[in-house]
């Protein structure tokens, strides 16, 4: 008897992991509806050999991640540990590189996926092949500390602020935010590009630069050390920045891969907003910080996060028209060229979450 295609491409010779029937019946949903004579005799294989015994091969998702655990990446590494993407027949590989490199790797082909929104949606706005294809948070979890001596923003003129790689989300956002302080970046305040996050707050302690935008953790170290927040970022600019980037060809060509790999990101998505408890110990954990911190990251940051995956067009015109004003790209472009939150939609719908529209 032939077995179908899409069976036989899902059971490895050489196997990745050991899977039971139960896991099995997660990749097919809908065998226990099917009549099918191979998927029945497949079953019955797994049950007469027992759990361990029958294996199936996983998709291989190479994503790029931020360096600084962060609740957003937290989508990816708690994810995996949970196994959220095994039950999609994903083995996901969560790699840490520089936003920029990041980026290219995913347009060459070194990655199936990037967290990084800012950067992958000006590659976008400059033709990449690349779209947007889920949104975990609406605002941004960065904060802008000064030096020991520094009260306020105006404090700032004169000065040198670090921020990361230039055109990144940060960047954008900083150049965004200043202006509306009565600050000119590179005129009244000089901005510095250090990557990555951890180099900025090595730079901020030893007084290289005078003052920098950190992420949360690096702010509760900094703020320990004297160091004065002078803005955080969230309640000033609504500003997509992690999330899921896809190359077009991916989406194209490999739809149920994206769709299988979405499924396991949005499953993750909502059980971190669901289990307070947890992802705080998590945090603290990840972070080496306390119990009430990993609590303070895990608050702070979860209330940024998106309604389901997904964020209005509203917003998706503001996100476009920010970007072109920051990166001097004068082509009107449309959401569509940018974002594509279909594959969100379908696995919400399945998944029975989320208000998509």
């Amino acid at each position: 008897m032939t077995m179908p295609a899409d069976v036989t491409k899902k059971i490895a010779t050489k196997p990745r992991y050991r899977q039971t029937p139960e896991d099995f019946m997660k990749l097919w949903p809908d065998a226990k509806r099917s009549h099918s004579p191979t998927l029945i005799l497949v079953l019955c294989l797994a049950s007469c050999l027992g759990p361990g015994r029958v294996s199936f091969a996983l998709d291989e998702a190479k994503i790029h991640v931020a360096g600084t655990p962060n609740i957003t990446s937290f989508v990816y590494h708690v994810g995996k540990e949970k196994g959220f993407y095994r039950e999609e027949g994903i083995e996901l590989q969560p790699i840490m590189a520089g936003m920029l490199q990041g980026i290219q790797g995913l347009i060459g082909g070194s990655f199936d996926y990037s967290q990084m929104l800012g950067q992958g949606g000006g590659a976008i706005l400059r033709g990449a092949p690349l779209k947007i294809i889920m949104a975990f948070d609406t605002r941004p979890s960065w904060f802008l500390l000064g030096g020991k001596n520094m009260k306020s923003l105006q404090d700032l003129k004169g000065k040198q602020l670090a921020v990361s790689s230039f055109g990144a989300a940060l960047d954008q956002m900083t150049r965004e935010l200043l202006p509306r302080f009565g600050l000119e970046p590179m005129r009244d305040v000089v901005l510095r590009a250090i990557e990555p996050p951890p180099n900025r707050l090595a730079a901020l302690l030893s007084g290289a630069i005078d003052a920098a935008v950190l992420t949360h953790p690096e702010t509760i170290i900094a703020r320990r050390q004297g160091f004065n927040e002078l803005l955080f970022f969230g309640d000033h600019i609504e500003f997509v920045s992690a999330g899921v980037v896809a190359t077009e060809k991916n989406i194209s060509q490999k739809p149920d891969f994206v769709r299988r790999f979405i499924r396991g990101a949005l499953k993750t998505f909502y059980w971190i907003k669901a289990n307070e408890k947890e992802v705080a110990a998590r945090l603290a954990k990840a972070t080496k910080s306390s119990e009430s911190d990993g609590l303070e990251l895990y608050r702070t940051g979860v209330k940024l996060f998106s309604q389901d995956g997904t964020i209005p067009r509203s917003l998706q015109d503001r996100m476009i028209s920010m970007q072109r004003k920051v990166l001097q790209i004068e082509k009107e472009i449309t959401p569509e060229n940018v974002y594509d939150f279909s594959f969100v939609r379908a696995a919400n719908k399945e998944l029975g979450k989320g208000e998509s529209s």
